[in-house]
């Protein structure tokens, strides 16, 4: 697929279009959005406001995640992204230990096409009663991939 091959015929990145990568390291309960904290952040379409990567409208977005847990042995995580605080389970990572070991990893990529108005996404974090407490570290990318035409195609 050549780039042109796009119905609408997006427009090329430019150098001003935005990038960022946000840190996460905290120990949060079961079923919380993990808090993040701006590692470097270009440009104006992304923005981090503690549990949420705002993006501007208008432009299609590249997540990727990748996280590292220490849950209990024979336990597990759970990743799961919202878009707009509605949990999106197609990108989820389900995340189980071994009996040997405690430590777990997850990640995962998506795009979002954001046309309309802001979009925001957050990780949100489960993991069973059974786990005291739980360790997570790691390291949310987001890159503007293309201007959304809103004028329809040419």
């Amino acid at each position: 697929m050549r780039f042109y091959d796009c119905f609408c015929r997006p427009d090329k990145p430019r150098e001003s279009y935005s990038y960022a990568q946000y840190g996460v390291q905290s120990s949060p309960p079961s079923n919380s959005d993990l808090p993040m904290l701006v590692l470097f952040q270009e440009g104006d379409q992304i923005s981090l406001d503690n549990t949420q990567i705002l993006l501007a409208p208008g432009y299609l977005y590249l997540v990727d995640y990748i996280f590292l847990a220490t849950p209990e042995p024979d336990s597990y995580m759970q990743i799961t992204p919202k878009i707009n605080n509605s949990l999106r389970l197609l990108y989820s990572y389900f995340a189980p230990t071994g009996s040997a070991s405690r430590n777990t990893s997850a990640s995962g990529s998506f795009t979002i096409p954001v046309t309309e108005s802001n979009a925001a996404v957050s990780f949100n974090l489960t993991y069973p009663a059974t786990v005291r407490n739980i360790d997570i570290s790691g390291a949310v990318s987001v890159t503007t991939i293309h201007k959304i035409n809103r004028n329809g195609c040419r």
